[in-house]
């Protein structure tokens, strides 16, 4: 993995499909693994932050 780029607003990395699988993979079995009364205060986001981002990383994956 490598950081390209790093602005105020977010990052861009440089991922091989292994890291971007394990990342997605991490993301859903969170989401899998944390009650809704625990998940921002261990995951440090709502819920439904990350509902979106296991969306978008569904998405990329389906183009790969």
């Amino acid at each position: 993995m490598d950081m390209l780029r790093s602005e105020d607003e977010g990052i861009t990395l440089s991922l091989t499909k292994e890291e971007f699988y394990t990342l997605a993979n991490c993301v859903n079995e969170t989401l899998e693994a944390v009650q809704d009364w625990e998940f921002s205060t261990r995951v440090g986001v709502d819920r439904s932050f990350a509902v979106e981002l296991r969306s978008a990383l569904g998405n990329i994956a389906r183009s790969l």
